[in-house]
């Protein structure tokens, strides 16, 4: 019985190799720097910026499994802020995190290829729930961490977050994978 490479893809999700640590370095590379332009455009007085940089956790999350989403989202979000003066926020780092983890485990549905609806749907789909899950970890533990109330998490940090991470991850996100995907037929044919 021979071995697809969806398969292969699968069995080696939660496995960390060379490769995925240098797509992960990249991503939160990418990620940190260009956040910087964007995080003094802030649309609540929660410190939540509009950010279109949020599509490279998304991305590299989808194309390369969840440790490099994690890994681009938490410590690309360390960078981004560190460089911008804002300091370091763990929860929100731990937030940012997740936004790339939970779409890396679209690979176990797509082998990180995207060449057809459906394996877009999973990344956008697994993208607006980490998009949820990552805010509301970060806004809802800003109760505890930041003694803030329940309506300032949801209606300053929660609401306006997710709406502006999902307008510019969504959108952007299929762009990426449009032009990676094309980029690799391209360079398979040389």
């Amino acid at each position: 019985m021979a071995v697809t490479e969806k398969q292969t893809a699968t069995a080696g999700i939660w496995g960390i190799n060379v490769r995925q640590i240098v797509y992960a370095a990249l991503g939160a590379a990418l990620y940190g720097l260009l956040s910087i332009p964007t995080n003094i455009f802030q649309i609540s007085a929660g410190g939540i910026s509009f950010r279109p940089a949020i599509v490279i956790p998304l991305f590299f999350g989808a194309l390369f499994g969840p440790w490099v989403g994690l890994f681009a989202g938490g410590f690309g979000n360390i960078l981004g802020d560190w460089l911008t003066g804002w300091g370091i926020t763990w929860n929100w780092d731990i937030g940012n995190g997740l936004i790339g983890f939970v779409p890396g485990l679209a690979i176990i549905f797509t082998a990180g290829r995207y060449f057809n609806w459906r394996n877009y749907a999973w990344a956008e789909g697994l993208s607006i729930v980490g998009i949820l899950i990552g805010v509301g970890f970060s806004a809802y533990s800003d109760i505890w961490v930041a003694k803030k109330t329940v309506e300032y998490a949801t209606f300053t940090n929660f609401i306006p977050g997710v709406i502006a991470d999902l307008i510019c991850g969504l959108i952007l996100l299929p762009i990426l994978l449009v032009a990676y995907g094309a980029a690799v037929r391209r360079i398979g044919r040389s």
